[in-house]
């Protein structure tokens, strides 16, 4: 996936972390729908520019490849925690914060920083190339 991909799914609709979740159940061949329908809430920081859509796909997109499904296996469940860690560290190499306002520098909910947001073109510049940093670490968690 690249950019410009990325670009035309958000002009489609779709949302940060909806591109991720995609990309990873396609990856393992997992339901489209589902993972799509598993990361629609959480677009524009939960809709209100708290935590970033893209940062809760990559944490959904981890429970796709490491989640534990069985009640008692710890072993399983321990090294999904382990991966999460590790995706939280990684996030945090690339990334100062965790929300969307930190993220752009802006809240989306405020409509005179939505204006800049839009005037600057975040959504199309900084938002899809953090999809994509997203995308790779959890391809090679």
């Amino acid at each position: 996936m690249n950019k410009e991909q990325v670009i035309e799914m958000f002009k489609e609709g779709l949302d940060c972390g909806q591109v991720i979740t995609l990309a990873i159940a396609e990856e393992l061949g997992l339901d489209k729908e589902l993972a799509l329908k598993s990361a629609a809430p959480f677009g524009g920081g939960i809709f209100e520019a708290d935590i970033c859509g893209s940062y809760v796909g990559g944490l959904i997109a981890l429970g796709f490849k490491y989640g534990h499904s069985n009640p008692g296996d710890m072993e399983t469940k321990g090294q999904m925690i382990s991966k999460i860690f590790q995706y939280k560290e990684k996030f945090n190499q690339l990334h100062q914060s965790h929300t969307c306002a930190g993220i752009l520098g802006y809240n989306l909910t405020i409509p005179e920083e939505s204006k800049i947001i839009e005037e600057k073109n975040l959504m199309f510049t900084v938002c899809p190339q953090l999809v994509l940093d997203v995308i790779d670490i959890v391809k090679n968690l």
